[in-house]
């Protein structure tokens, strides 16, 4: 009877302890810093990550606007450049933050 209590204290504490590490180690969005973030074209509510896009296709945008405003890229093939003031090469992806699209920068 006693290791049965034992046995079921030690898989909480660890169920419990990864538990807290993982949900201690998670950064959203809100934490990420906001200098030199490229402009917002758009005020139109988005509800996740996928609303929000680049404003030129292949990541060659320089703002970031909701998809419903943005570009439709449908058939374009990119070259592979990167210039380094457009969204993807500044290091910044667009997502959707506090319902409005936004820009997290590395």
């Amino acid at each position: 009877m006693r290791r049965t209590h034992l046995l079921r204290f030690v898989a909480r504490a660890v169920a419990g302890l990864t538990l807290g590490f993982l949900a201690g180690c998670d950064i959203g969005v809100e934490d990420l810093p906001l200098d030199d973030t490229p402009p917002v074209l758009s005020s139109q509510v988005c509800y996740e990550d996928s609303d929000c896009v680049a404003n030129a296709c292949c990541g060659e945008g320089t703002a970031i606007t909701h998809r419903d405003e943005g570009p439709n890229c449908a058939g374009v093939r990119c070259d592979g450049t990167c210039p380094p003031d457009s969204v993807d090469c500044g290091r910044c992806i667009p997502t959707c933050r506090n319902a409005r699209c936004a820009a997290a920068c590395q």
